[in-house]
């Protein structure tokens, strides 16, 4: 019987956003792009953009400030002990709102990092 990862949490400039959280999305990163030679195909190295989208539960009563994140720094932490740590954090984008009746409200917060590095 395998065993996954199913909890995760993440502190922006050191304040656990955990109960805030409902879902982490770790961005793909490009480090390389195909482009076209002569007569072949080369590899042109990329500079890497590292990125990550949360997926935030709106509070009932006051408010968590993720906008006005320029410059941060984000630890993830899986349950399996391995932990992540973003630097250079500033936020993208802002997505829409959406509730499903039932549960919360959550938005979309997309979020650039200069380096990202694992610990352990």
């Amino acid at each position: 019987m395998s065993q996954y990862v199913n909890i995760c949490s993440v502190e922006l400039n050191g304040q656990d956003i955990s109960e805030y959280l409902s879902t982490f999305s770790d961005n793909n990163t490009v480090v390389a792009k195909a482009v076209n030679l002569m007569n072949k195909t080369g590899i042109a190295q990329m500079t890497p953009r590292y990125g990550f989208s949360l997926e935030v539960k709106k509070p009932y009563l006051g408010s968590i400030d993720l906008d006005s994140i320029i410059n941060g720094t984000a630890t993830v932490q899986y349950d399996n002990g391995e932990r992540f740590l973003y630097r250079g954090v500033s936020i993208l984008e802002t997505g829409d709102g959406a509730v499903d009746g039932e549960t919360e409200l959550t938005y979309t917060k997309l979020f650039m990092a200069t380096n990202k590095e694992k610990e352990n």
